[in-house]
Formats: C-alpha cells, structure tokens, sequence
C-alpha cells in the first residue's frame, strides 16, 4: 500500500512525503500514536517506496513493481523485520530478544542484496528491555550508508531516552468517529447505529474497533455495568461481586480482561466529563447518559478519580505484575461498587 492510499492520516504522511521527494531523509523514524490508526501501515509504505524500482513523480512507491509486491508481503530481501517471536499457543513474546537484534546486526554487515538501500522496520519498539535497546544503539547511531530504521510503538514513554533521541518523531493522530463508523458499516455487517456506537468506544483506533466486535463489546458493557452496578438501580451485593470476579478470572477469558477494563475505564471518563460541563450526546457512552447523569451526581471528582486509578493499578497488577487474577479482580470490583458505601466505605 503506498502512502497515497494511507486515510486519516494527512499530516504525518505529508511528512513522509516530503522528505521522500526532497531526498533529505532521516536514517531513523519514530512512527507514535494511538494503536489501530496506521502507524505499521505507513511505515510499511515508506520501505516500499524506498525499495521501490519504480517510484512514482511524488517519490511515492508505485506498489506494482516485483518489490513493492515482495515489501507488502514482507519478503524483501533488503527489509528487515524485528517484532515481538511469535509463541506456540499463538500470541506473542513479551518483549524483543536480544538475540534478534544481535542477528539483525549480523545481517546488516553484508550488502544491500537488490539495490543500494535497506530498510529495517522495527514493531512495537517499546517491548524492547532496557539491554536489547542498549544493543540496538550503536547500529542505530552508525547504521551505515543506506540503512533506513523505522520504529512503530504505541508507548514511545516505554523506550530508552538515548532510542528516541537517535530518531526523527513522526506523529499519528486518532481517526475521527465518523471514519471508523464508515469503515465499520462498509468492512462487517455491523448496523450504523452498533457501528456508531463501537465507532465511540474505539477512541480513535480502527484496530481497537475491530477487537472490540470480536469481544461482542456492546452486550458485554450492558452485561458489565449491569453486575457492577453501574446500569442498575440497586447496587450488587458482595456475593454477586465476588462471583463475576471469579468467572472472568478464568484463563480463558483473559484475553478479555482489556476489554473489561477500557469498558470500565470509559464510563469513568464519562462520569468526569459529565462533571466537567460535556453535553451528554458527545459521551462515550452516551446510550447510558441517564445513568451517567445519576452517578456524577453521587460520587464526587475525587471519588472518581480514585476508581480509575485503582482501574490502573489493578490493570498493572495482572499484567505486568503477573499478579492473581481473581483477587485483584475482586478487590477492584469491591470497591469501585456501592456496597461499601451503604456500609460507610469509601465509594
């Protein structure tokens, strides 16, 4: 895909653009932004037009030409790359090995195979540990004549200081509600209103929206804020709590635990900017803005802002702290509940 086939993404394309037909590009690139918005897209659009034989007047790849095809596909001899292994219940590695990046080195010793360029494309940059980073740097720093970079993360905070300090910073803004609701109507059999809807709860990113109809998002935020109170009129009570903490600690249904959490990110967010003076129809969830009403009118800001801290804090908990699922899970939903408010708990 050439980056004149790149949407909702004009300013950082328009970058690409200019340094490709000025021929003053930079050997290294940070694509950042938001997941799911064609940050790997575009970075895969710029190793073809610069391993392209055939680039058009704008310095655009003509993605006809034998490696245009082989850079789609991830075939070309001269692009390198490095992503995250993949493991054999079918996901991925945590992080990067240092091993890939000591062979991507090994590589880039011998010469560019077809032309006088090479590219190395480097996904989800912000999984490297601190020592695959550190080994990376000096190529990075004196990569060679005609060795191109570029990396793509969603959490460029994530990544060593000295990494971003060698790269030129290439922006990509979340798509607009709107765009990811066409795209939905017209790539699934989604309705225009559920599209609207998965459209809002996306926050920008076409690859979220897409997940999230895996997750059969809709009926598992009503199912969400139904068990935790948060649709319903009456608060759940402790044994209900502790159950739906349980079932959706099953290893199972941990590939679902994100979902749960933006789920009930979003509705916190909303309760906020509720607070905040929004109008009810800009809401994320806005389906529920009679609900949403009630509870800004019961908790206070700080209140919220502690629900959604113990959100993170429990997210990081699982995550990255490999911590047990089910207690976390019940301890958050204890208390981001009403039931320790009737007992005289914060809320």
């Amino acid at each position: 895909m050439p980056l004149k086939a790149i949407q909702e993404q004009p300013h950082a394309c328009e970058f690409i653009r200019r340094a490709l037909l000025s021929d003053r590009l930079h050997h290294a690139y940070l694509f950042t932004g938001p997941g799911g918005v064609g940050k790997t897209l575009s970075a895969k659009a710029l190793a073809q037009a610069l391993l392209c034989t055939q680039p058009t007047e704008t310095a655009d790849a003509c993605d006809q030409c034998n490696a245009c095809v082989r850079v789609a596909s991830l075939q070309h001899a001269d692009l390198h790359v490095i992503e995250r292994n993949q493991k054999k219940d079918g996901g991925r590695e945590r992080n990067i090995k240092i091993a890939q990046v000591r062979e991507l080195q090994r590589s880039l010793t011998f010469k560019a195979f077809e032309g006088d360029r090479r590219v190395v494309l480097l996904l989800d940059a912000e999984c490297m540990t601190p020592p695959t980073a550190n080994a990376l740097l000096k190529t990075l720093e004196e990569p060679g004549k005609g060795t191109y970079f570029i990396l793509v993360s969603d959490a460029p905070h994530r990544l060593l200081p000295t990494i971003i300090s060698r790269c030129q910073r290439v922006r990509f803004s979340p798509l607009s509600p709107d765009f990811i609701a066409d795209r939905l109507v017209s790539t699934t059999d989604l309705s225009s209103e559920d599209a609207t809807c998965l459209s809002r709860l996306a926050e920008g990113s076409l690859g979220r929206a897409m997940d999230l109809i895996e997750d059969e998002v809709l009926d598992a935020r009503s199912e969400l804020l139904e068990r935790l109170g948060g649709a319903g009129t009456e608060a759940p009570n402790l044994s209900d709590t502790m159950s739906f903490a349980s079932d959706l600690a099953r290893p199972d249904r941990r590939d679902f635990l994100p979902t749960v959490f933006h789920l009930l990110r979003s509705w916190h967010r909303d309760i906020l900017a509720l607070q905040g003076g929004m109008e009810p129809s800009e809401l994320v969830n806005s389906e529920y803005k009679e609900q949403l009403s009630k509870r800004a009118s019961t908790l206070s800001q700080s209140e919220v802002f502690d629900r959604l801290e113990r959100l993170n804090q429990a997210e990081t908990a699982i995550f990255e702290r490999m911590g047990n699922v089910r207690l976390v899970l019940e301890a958050l939903f204890v208390r981001i509940t009403d039931q320790l408010a009737q007992s005289g708990g914060h809320r």
